[in-house]
């Protein structure tokens, strides 16, 4: 098996192998650099052992060395503990680019594979189904990885009103605050206290360097589900 690097602007050099079985391997010490995870060799403890390995390859100076590798799984998993905002970009990098060039027509064959199939073609039948199965078990985790890792994002005012079919952020704060869901204070959105624990804002304190201090309020995945549902009868025409 041979690594193969795979090179992206925005994340960097990221090492990768495929298996005889198909399954794609990623260099860990790569996939922590480009999700900005620092000290691979403490993360591995925290990964899946089955889904850990080792393999050789060559670093930068042109020397042998043993290199760790994780599987998919575990490569979801550094996605979902990222807290770097590309980090759903990485994931439909690998996705949509890395894995599908390293499989080649999605499956890896090798020169075991081939010599297998020729002399049993019984062999490849029953490795297509297995790899199906693989495939479709991989499908569910990425969907979920996907989701947790989506509930990360947070959404500005202005986002939500063109959701929901608002003409403008102020439109859709004057309608909340008609609905008494929020009031504003120093010229600052505040949720009421019905609405002021239940997780739907995020709020970061911002200093200026005049001194003065301004607050930015965005919306969580829980609070943008929440206006979703409040406002569904508003959607096409907002009163």
């Amino acid at each position: 098996m041979k690594l193969e690097v795979f090179n992206n602007k925005t994340f960097g050099a990221v090492r990768v192998l495929a298996d005889e079985k198909g399954d794609v391997w990623f260099a860990l010490v790569d996939v922590c650099n480009a999700l900005g995870i620092k000290n691979p060799s403490d993360v591995k403890t925290r990964l899946k052992k089955d889904g850990v390995g080792i393999t050789e390859g060559i670093d930068r100076l042109g020397r042998t060395q043993t290199i760790t590798i994780i599987n998919e799984a575990n490569l979801y998993r550094l996605i979902f503990q990222s807290k770097k905002e590309e980090a759903i970009k990485f994931q439909d990098w690998i996705v949509e680019e890395v894995i599908p060039a390293i499989r080649k027509y999605g499956l890896y064959a090798t020169d075991e594979v081939i010599e297998k199939t020729l002399n049993n073609p019984d062999f490849m039948i029953d490795l297509l189904q297995k790899y199906k199965k693989e495939k479709e078990e991989k499908a569910k985790l990425q969907e979920k990885i996907t989701l947790l890792t989506h509930t990360k994002k947070t959404y500005t005012t202005t986002e939500i009103a063109k959701e929901l079919g608002f003409r403008s952020a102020r439109e859709l704060n004057k309608k909340l605050e008609e609905m008494k869901i929020q009031y504003k204070v120093n010229d600052t959105w505040v949720l009421s206290a019905k609405y002021a624990d239940k997780g739907y804002e995020s709020i970061k304190q911002i200093s200026l360097i005049n001194g003065n201090v301004v607050y930015d309020r965005r919306w969580t995945q829980k609070g943008r589900e929440f206006l979703l549902e409040l406002f569904k009868n508003y959607t096409t025409s907002p009163a």
